[in-house]
């Protein structure tokens, strides 16, 4: 091969002293040493060359595939797509890295920007597919490549795509039904949708082509859980390592003694009280602990405090892929996206505020309620208020006391739905009475017993108790993740 002829900066072409597979070999030893910033130190003089020449071109994609992390990726793969946009190779492999780019971004997390790196790739993909032949159309490596790359850029481009993205994979798999890849790429498209008897149909036949590997087997159990095929879904976590016990009569796999993990859930603010940094309406992570049942199903343990799909006591299923790691009380936990409610809870969840005295005065409360009710404690902070306002008597006109300290406590109390509401009602009503240092307000409680007096009375209380907090500047957003 001779020297290779390269544009200039100015436009005009002289013959670069190094040849394009010297380069390519320079380059590729420095990856193969995990020397990413000495590959691209070497190749980055040629950025301006690269757009007229194919082979730096594809030898610029090919490096930014391998460095997922490289925050020029995006805009070099476009850039080169612009380049040569009849090219099949040079824009599959910028489609590629535009891909890898958007892979980056979780599935449960809401979109940035309104145009990401999927919707780029689907762009310049559709764009060479319109200029080629009908015979390189009909080319599995060339038009079933490139509608493969369309069909995963649209799969990654949101719910918005769905029915292009539908549309792209089935124009691909008319031209190879035989391409395990497209099939199991299918089956992430249907199982982030929730269509998920599509997504364990695609599954299978990804597995018939395939094989047992790891990603079919976690996917396919996923899809087989929420269908409720616990034959399958054991099957595939006995293939994975786990010990599973089918129960015939709930139709799904379970596998003792896995560890509590965390699942993120996307939120709002409930509408109750003061939203903090963080405005009611805008949307979030939030974190709640799960019992597992399995590998990718189990029972929700913490509550929300926001508002969320799932809450105390919801038989979830989640993702196999990890989107965080979480510190528990024995170290690092896993951390997962939500994927469905497989079955409510029918566990009553009361949102309340709280004024405490001293740290652990409002959890006590549990020890009076009706058997199984629980307490949980969100989020505190300490103020100075009036005892007599703090006991709960702040609407009656009274001569302010000298301040105590006291507690601002947000929480929630889980009770079975077999507990009469008006029993909750009665134990807080003796504990809140009785210890005198408590004000507690539980609207959904009065709401829930059809008190309608009650009720505004307790949302008044809420917004009597945050006033407080929010002149201190206590009430902040509980932890979101």
């Amino acid at each position: 091969m001779g020297p290779s002829r390269l544009a200039g900066p100015g436009g005009g072409c002289y013959r670069h002293p190094m040849e394009v597979e010297a380069l390519r070999e320079a380059v590729r030893a420095a990856a193969s040493r995990e020397d990413a910033a000495g590959a691209w130190s070497t190749l980055s003089p040629y950025a301006a060359q690269s757009e007229a020449d194919r082979e730096l071109a594809m030898l610029w994609l090919e490096l930014a595939h391998t460095t997922h992390d490289r925050s020029e990726n995006e805009a070099d793969a476009v850039r080169l797509a612009e380049a040569f946009p009849s090219d099949p190779g040079v824009v599959g492999l910028a489609a590629r890295v535009l891909v890898a780019v958007a892979e980056r971004r979780a599935p449960d997390e809401p979109k940035l920007e309104q145009v990401g790196a999927a919707e780029k790739a689907a762009v310049i993909v559709g764009r060479c597919l319109a200029k080629l032949d009908s015979a390189a159309l009909a080319d599995k490596e060339v038009g079933g490549w490139l509608r493969s790359l369309r069909a995963n850029a649209l799969r990654l481009a949101g719910t918005g795509q769905d029915a292009a993205a539908q549309a792209a994979f089935e124009e691909a798999l008319a031209l190879d039904r035989d391409d395990g890849h497209l099939w199991f790429d299918l089956a992430l498209l249907h199982k982030w949708r929730g269509r998920w008897q599509l997504g364990y149909d695609c599954n299978l036949r990804a597995q018939a082509r395939l094989g047992d590997t790891r990603a079919v087997l976690w996917n396919l159990g996923i899809c087989a859980t929420a269908i409720g095929d616990g034959n399958v879904a054991g099957l595939c976590w006995k293939k994975l390592g786990f010990t599973p016990d089918v129960n015939a009569k709930s139709g799904h796999a379970f596998v003792e003694g896995l560890p509590p993990m965390q699942i993120r859930v996307l939120s709002r603010g409930s509408g109750y009280g003061f939203g903090g940094a963080v405005p009611d309406q805008a949307a979030g992570f939030e974190v709640l602990w799960v019992q597992p049942f399995s590998p990718c199903h189990g029972v929700v343990v913490s509550p929300s405090f926001r508002d969320t799909p799932i809450d105390f006591g919801d038989v979830v299923l989640w993702d196999g892929a990890r989107v965080g790691t979480g510190e528990g009380p024995d170290g690092p936990v896993p951390r997962f996206a939500l994927l469905e409610v497989l079955r409510p809870g029918d566990e009553r969840r009361l949102r309340f505020v709280a004024l405490e005295q001293k740290e652990g005065d409002v959890a006590d409360i549990e020890k009076s309620l009706p058997e199984s009710c629980q307490i949980f404690v969100q989020h505190e902070r300490v103020e100075h208020v009036c005892p007599v306002c703090a006991s709960g008597d702040a609407f009656k006109k009274h001569d302010h006391l000298p301040p105590e300290e006291h507690r601002i406590v947000y929480g929630k109390l889980v009770a079975p739905v077999a507990v009469e509401a008006a029993a909750i009602r009665d134990a807080l009503d003796g504990v809140v009475k009785g210890a005198g240092k408590i004000s507690l307000s539980i609207p959904s409680l009065y709401e829930l017993l059809g008190d309608t007096k009650r009720a505004g009375q307790e949302h008044q209380a809420w917004r009597s108790i945050e006033r407080i907090a929010i002149k201190k500047g206590l009430v902040a957003e509980p932890s979101l993740a």
